[in-house]
């Protein structure tokens, strides 16, 4: 870092005071970008931890993959904006020279394209867990069809972004798309993509049959994607900005929400893996693998009269990971379970009673 002609006061590698000031508020994007990308990181190895502990051993699977390619690319995005071509974003166009702003706007242009590829992969890796939590027909082909929407959208926008200018960047072409109306599709199918990613888990987990505790839990951990729907429509509120004559200053807002945005995105993508869910539900999302769609739920051990009867039925189950599960009890599609009550051991001869799956009661 270099110093004023005076000595007292610290510039930066371009010969702008680097110091917070109305008209150089790049120190302030820096440091933001900084402190999200280090949570993050944070919440994304608290994921892979809680992965290699739950399942241990098992290969990566394909969410797992995109929630890494989603997490590379949001890295790429925060280099980009703390390398020194980005040092003009939220200073004075005026404080700007013209190699500044052509080496900003090719920085910017690299961000806008690591920005949508951060956005999509971790779409696709809430899709992909989706599909596997529902054995439902209908909810793994819902989420399919989303996944198309997603790939769709992500690729449209990536291809209009990257050709914006035709074969030339926007910094060297005037001639390009209308890019406010096309930030504007862009940004309105991220927030409908994002509320479908929160109305699938809560029409797949809202008929199973477990406390309502543990569903509001279940369904806040994947609505934590609405801070990245609030984050989206904060973006594009202050999009207009952009387009103003000192947009490098001017658009302070609308760089701050791109950093908020690619952090809710991959942020809400790990949440559904943290430790208290996975204390209070062993979701079927983490044990199911590809040749069978059920979803087994460990809720609570029988009694020992019940685990007597059964053993001297020989009857024995096991899972898919080799536990014997003749001691818990599964949520499947049906609506009903039998459970042997001590009554029925002092009486040997009348029916098992039924009891409905709402009120499992522990003998």
């Amino acid at each position: 870092m270099e110093r004023a002609v005076d000595g007292s006061t610290p510039l930066a590698s371009g010969g702008r005071v680097s110091v917070i000031q109305d008209d150089n508020l790049n120190p302030i994007i820096q440091l933001i970008t900084w402190l999200l990308l280090a949570l993050t990181s944070l919440t994304l190895g608290f994921r892979l931890l809680t992965r290699f502990f739950i399942r241990g051993g098992a290969p990566f699977s394909r969410e797992d993959a995109f929630i890494l390619l989603s997490f590379l690319f949001g890295l790429g995005e925060s280099i980009t904006m703390i390398v020194p071509a980005s040092g003009i974003f939220g200073v004075d166009r005026a404080d700007v020279s013209d190699d500044e702003l052509m080496a900003g706007l090719k920085a910017g242009y690299a961000r806008d394209l690591l920005f949508l590829l951060a956005l999509a992969f971790a779409k696709l890796s809430v899709c992909a867990s989706l599909f596997y939590l529902s054995p439902d027909e209908l909810h793994r082909r819902t989420t399919a069809i989303l996944g198309a929407i997603v790939g769709l959208w992500g690729f449209s926008s990536l291809f209009s972004i990257a050709f914006q200018c035709g074969t030339q960047g926007p910094w060297a072409s005037t001639s390009c798309i209308n890019r406010q109306s096309f930030i504007y599709y862009e940004g309105v199918l991220n927030v409908l993509t994002d509320a479908a990613l929160i109305i699938i888990p809560i029409a797949i987990i809202s008929p199973l049959h477990m406390p309502l505790k543990t569903k509001l839990l279940i369904i806040c951990f994947y609505g934590s994607r609405a801070l990245a729907i609030a984050a989206t429509i904060l973006q594009l509120v202050y999009l207009p900005r952009m387009f103003e004559e000192n947009f490098t200053l001017r658009g302070f807002p609308y760089y701050i929400c791109l950093q908020f945005v690619v952090f809710a995105s991959i942020s809400s993508a790990c949440a559904v893996y943290f430790w208290p869910f996975l204390r209070s539900l062993q979701s079927g999302f983490l044990q199911a693998n590809g040749s069978s769609y059920t979803s087994p739920y460990v809720l609570a051990r029988l009694s020992a009269s019940a685990r007597s009867k059964e053993q001297s039925s020989g009857g024995r189950t096991i899972d898919s990971q080799g536990r014997n599960r003749k001691n818990y009890i599964k949520i499947t599609t049906d609506l009903s379970i039998n459970i042997a009550k001590n009554e029925e051991l002092q009486q040997p001869g009348q029916a098992h009673t039924r009891q409905d799956l709402r009120n499992p009661t522990p003998v």
